[in-house]
C-alpha cells in the first residue's frame, strides 16, 4: 500500500466515525433501535421535495447561500426532484426572496422562484 491509499484508508474510517459516533464508540453491544437505522439511512424521504422548473434549455445554480452574489457550487437540470431541508429569506429573484436549503451537494441553496413544492409536509423555516 502506498501512502495516499493509507491516508484516504484513514480519511474514511475517521469520516464514518463522525457519522456514527456513538456505535462506533459502543463499550456493549447495545445499539440503537433498528428504526432509527432506517431512519437515518433513509432521511430524505422525510423531507418535502420540490421539482426544479428552470426556463428551456437552462438549469437551475445551486449556491453557497442564500442569494444570487453567493458562488455556484453547482446546476441542477428542469424536472429534478430535489428534498427540501427548510426555506429562509435571501436575494430577491423576480420577486421572490425565498431561498430552499437543499440536501444536495453539501446542502446548498435554491431560488424558490424555480422550485415547484410538490407535497407536503411543509416547508420549515431555517
Amino acid at each position: 500500500m502506498n501512502r495516499s491509499t493509507v491516508r484516504n484508508s484513514v480519511v474514511a474510517v475517521a469520516a464514518v466515525i463522525a457519522l456514527f459516533p456513538t456505535t462506533a464508540m459502543a463499550a456493549t453491544p447495545t445499539a440503537a433501535p433498528a428504526t432509527a437505522t432506517v431512519a437515518s439511512a433513509h432521511h430524505h424521504r422525510s423531507l418535502p421535495h420540490g421539482t426544479v422548473v428552470a426556463p428551456r434549455g437552462h438549469r437551475l445554480h445551486v449556491r453557497s447561500g442564500a442569494g444570487v452574489t453567493y458562488r455556484t457550487t453547482g446546476t441542477l437540470r428542469s424536472g429534478r426532484r430535489v428534498p427540501l431541508v427548510c426555506k429562509t429569506i435571501g436575494t430577491s429573484v423576480h420577486g421572490n426572496k425565498i431561498w430552499y436549503r437543499v440536501a444536495v451537494r453539501h446542502a446548498r441553496y435554491v431560488s424558490a422562484h424555480y422550485v415547484r413544492v410538490t407535497a407536503a409536509p411543509a416547508v420549515p423555516w431555517c
